[in-house]
């Protein structure tokens, strides 16, 4: 029966999905009509006293150059994705507008820019903002930039030193990266210390203003499309926390051997009752019940068919002596059973099971313990988190398994007005012409009415693709840099692999079900010996002999068969 509703389940979701695909395929696929949005031409805009102001109106060197890293112990490129400064083709919201865009699919991408001038933190804080296009979607990849720390020397890699990463991500789920890097006094290391509950940044076509404010107060406002997402601290709302804790437990510390913990022992004066059977059965025979009147016990279960016929190419000498087969004996329809009848089983109201002694508060208990609590000698306390490393470039460090990312618009600077005004001078006049393209290459459909099923499919889909998504992005990983590394950097990856292929188990199991419950259907099942199922006190004695003779038939009738076929 479980394997049946496997098959249902399964057949009906290959159905439901693909009428969800195809329905869905019909409405991407419209065909497209002439619209009458005036679309501006690009101008360049005018931004003072920027540490960087990039809007890509020439071409991308000298300014930004390429990573030429190359790849551990080899002399290949590491960095082999490629990059253009072109214009932009998908919902373009300003004519003659270009943009930074990666070229390559499946492909680590690196290129950087020098600052015009340093930018020190410490003076006025940070702000940071720029545009992201998707302008194809975005299955797995990231879009996040890295302010890199001064001095900025050799290649631009992973491994260059960054003070502050911003910017959404997507590989699986969608997030929006907030991270700095604090130098730790005491150590003289760097602590990467990252943002707890990330907004979820967009994933349509459209273009979205990313920025980030970090004042000298210690706070920090993250906003999408100059809407706030998120605002707090530097000292609280980071993971690891920048400041450590002023006592920690003592290494050296360890449980002495007579040391007490258990809270409760068994009572050492208590003793069995002596009305205490330990021997008593949990079940006995049910004194209080009657044989239904119904009930037939000179009737056995199964009876010799009276329609069979014996073969005519029966042998008795190479098939043994012939016996019509078993049937469930027609009597036993309409009785409440047949056969021996026996007297049901009950709970033994007496029954108590082994006695063990009750527990008690143990007099020597000393509570839980717990190592000591000493000075922590890594402790330091920066109130002035914000005042992080200078900066000197910005660079876009990424993997990604689609291309045509695009970036523009970058400023880098210390003046939240200047942020504010290029928000509404130059991105919202291109982010309102694209929706107003977009809504016009795509006039909204009528809406229907989804049943609960169809929002179950959708959720369904929405899955599939990020463990797609996942799947391939470790894929990608694997192949560039090893599967060891890519386990290391990606358990999320690795863990859509062991999901995808056990769905593909499940997947397998339950089509092989299905074919064989459909040739089950369109073929004959040969003779069984059928039980009744209003007998639940028979003897299982009554049904031996009849199985093994009804199993004796259908062996012979093999074996003659077997004989004519050769």
């Amino acid at each position: 029966m479980t394997q049946k509703y496997s098959v249902l389940l399964l057949a009906t979701l290959v159905l439901q999905a693909r009428g969800v695909f195809s329905d869905e395929s019909a409405e991407a696929s419209p065909a497209e009509p002439q619209h009458s949005v005036q679309v501006p031409q690009f101008a360049p805009y005018a931004v003072p006293e920027a540490a960087l102001w990039e809007q890509f109106v020439g071409t991308m060197e000298p300014l930004w150059k390429r990573s030429r890293a190359s790849k551990q112990d080899q002399n290949e490129d590491r960095y082999d994705g490629e990059w253009a400064v072109e214009e932009v083709v998908e919902l373009a919201g300003v004519a003659g507008d270009k943009a930074l865009v990666v070229k390559s699919e499946a492909r680590h991408h690196a290129i950087s820019a020098r600052l015009d001038k340093p930018l020190d933190p410490a003076q006025n804080g940070v702000v940071l903002q720029y545009e992201v296009k998707l302008q194809n979607t975005l299955n797995c990849g990231g879009a996040y930039a890295k302010l890199l720390t001064s001095p900025m020397t050799g290649e631009f890699s992973d491994s260059t030193p960054y003070t502050i990463m911003f910017g959404p991500d997507k590989c699986g789920e969608s997030k929006l990266h907030m991270i700095y890097r604090h130098l730790n006094p005491v150590t003289g290391n760097y602590t990467e210390h990252h943002l707890q509950k990330a907004p979820v940044p967009p994933t349509d076509s459209l273009t979205h203003l990313y920025t980030l404010v970090i004042g000298t107060n210690n706070s920090f406002v993250i906003s999408i499309d100059g809407v706030e997402k998120k605002t707090g601290s530097l000292l609280e709302d980071f993971e690891p926390p920048v400041n450590p804790a002023r006592e920690i437990d003592d290494p050296r510390d360890s449980k002495p051997v007579d040391w007490v913990d258990d809270e409760q022992v068994p009572d050492s004066s208590a003793t069995k009752p002596e009305d205490w059977d330990e021997d008593a059965p949990a079940m006995v025979l049910d004194e209080d019940a009657a044989k239904p009147e119904k009930w037939l016990e000179d009737e056995p279960l199964m009876v010799e068919d009276p329609a069979a016929v014996k073969p005519e190419d029966w042998d008795d000498d190479e098939d043994g002596d012939w016996a019509p087969p078993m049937v469930a004996n027609p009597r036993c329809a309409d009785a409440d059973g047949c056969g021996p009848w026996k007297r049901p089983l009950k709970r033994n109201a007496d029954y108590k099971g082994p006695w063990s002694p009750p527990l008690i508060d143990n007099p020597a208990y000393k509570g839980k313990w717990a190592p000591r609590r000493i000075a922590n000698p890594g402790y330091f306390e920066d109130l002035a988190v914000h005042k992080l490393a200078k900066i000197d470039a910005i660079g876009f460090e990424l993997w990604t398994m689609q291309s045509g990312i695009t970036f523009d618009n970058i400023y880098v600077g210390d003046n939240v007005e200047t942020a504010e005004r290029i928000a509404k001078n130059v991105w919202k006049p291109k982010h309102d012409t694209e929706v107003a393209l977009r809504e016009a290459r795509n006039p909204r459909p009528v809406e229907k009415t989804k049943s609960k099923l169809d929002g179950v499919l959708e959720l369904f889909k929405v899955r599939v693709g990020d463990i797609s998504a996942s799947v391939a992005d470790f894929y990608g990983r694997a192949r560039h840099e090893g599967i060891v590394e890519a386990v290391r950097q990606d358990r999320s990856g690795a863990i859509a692999v062991v999901m995808a292929v056990g769905g593909l188990v499940w997947l397998a199991w339950n089509l092989v079900a299905l074919v064989r419950f459909i040739v089950g259907l369109a073929s004959p099942a040969p003779p069984a010996p059928v039980a009744a199922t209003n007998a639940p006190n028979a003897s299982p004695d009554a049904t031996a002999s009849t199985s093994a003779r009804t199993s004796a038939s259908y062996s012979a009738a093999v074996k003659r068969k077997t004989k004519k076929s050769s």
